[in-house]
């Protein structure tokens, strides 16, 4: 098979909310001839004609509905897609595409999304999965979420585990079921990286993981340009780009911004944290111990 016929690694990263898959996926954009997907299944989850999640927030502090609010932003023409169209089975149909003349596509997905839709999974893809500690996890989302949900008021009364709209399994349930499914239907021992991990060694981390999933690898992956301009070229819906650009919705500012893999804060402790969040954690610490036990190990 030549060059020009040689079909590309397809690669999907299923992952948490706050755990630097959107940084690694800026990344990956770099890798030439690559193809990005962000998040298809989060955009058929909250929109198009499969849509059974609600977006979190109704309104800003000021009052305004954040749907009419994102109406009011313009796109690019030639920018993203339509997320009138993202169905789950468009969503797949588009992932199993052939892509020739590509060397890596690279898909961004959240286990939530697909939770209920395992039927949607695209063929042809090697699977990982990004986790992270719940701790930082939590506090995270906690402080992102808190500004959609409850803005203008203390985040220290804002109760995570019934005002921020979490699934059922908090999460981290939902991607290790998925873990499971894929383990018994699709393949046996798929890659998982500890984001921690990633940051205290990317070298040693990213390399070992663009060789497991037949991604081309280099050092000049390890530094990428700051600016947001990369994104723009994205297959990634136009809602959740016009969402991004509100100022409650700023969940991947410093990811969309970023140039390298910083060195990991120590993080917070459990005493950082009050009843309700540790009620979160300690219901999902469990299911990420599993999966690190698993990990990915440089």
């Amino acid at each position: 098979m030549s060059s020009a016929e040689k079909k590309p690694s397809k690669v999907i990263l299923w992952s948490t909310p706050r755990s630097l898959s959107s940084a690694l996926t800026k990344c990956l954009s770099f890798v030439p001839k690559s193809v990005i997907w962000f998040e298809p299944y989060v955009s058929a989850m909250f929109y198009g004609s499969d849509a059974h999640v609600e977006l979190p927030g109704s309104q800003t502090k000021d009052g305004r509905d954040i749907h009419t609010q994102t109406k009011q932003i313009i796109i690019p023409d030639g920018v993203g897609f339509d997320s009138d169209k993202c169905s789950y089975k468009w969503c797949q149909e588009q992932l199993e595409i052939d892509y020739p003349g590509k060397n890596v596509v690279f898909v961004q997905a959240k286990a939530r999304a697909i939770s209920t839709r395992f039927d949607a999974i695209p063929r042809g893809y090697k699977h990982s999965f990004l986790i992270r500690n719940p701790l930082k996890v939590f506090l995270s989302w906690k402080k992102a979420i808190h500004k959609v949900m409850k803005p203008g008021t203390a985040l220290e009364t804002f109760k995570l585990s019934t005002e921020s709209k979490l699934p059922s399994g908090y999460f981290f349930k939902e991607m290790y079921d998925l873990y499971q499914h894929i383990i018994e239907n699709y393949e046996s021992n798929p890659i998982i990286l500890d984001a921690d991990d990633l940051l205290m060694n990317p070298g040693g981390v990213l390399k070992a993981y663009c060789n497991a999933m037949d991604i081309p690898y280099t050092d000049d992956l390890l530094h990428w340009d700051p600016s947001d301009d990369v994104i723009m070229t994205w297959n990634v819906s136009r809602s959740l780009l016009k969402l991004q650009q509100l100022d409650a919705f700023t969940f991947q500012d410093k990811a969309f911004t970023s140039s390298e893999f910083l060195k990991p804060s120590k993080g917070p402790s459990r005493e950082d944290l009050n009843e309700d969040d540790l009620q979160c954690v300690d219901f999902c610490m469990p299911y990420y111990e599993k999966m690190y036990e698993k990990r990915l190990v440089c």
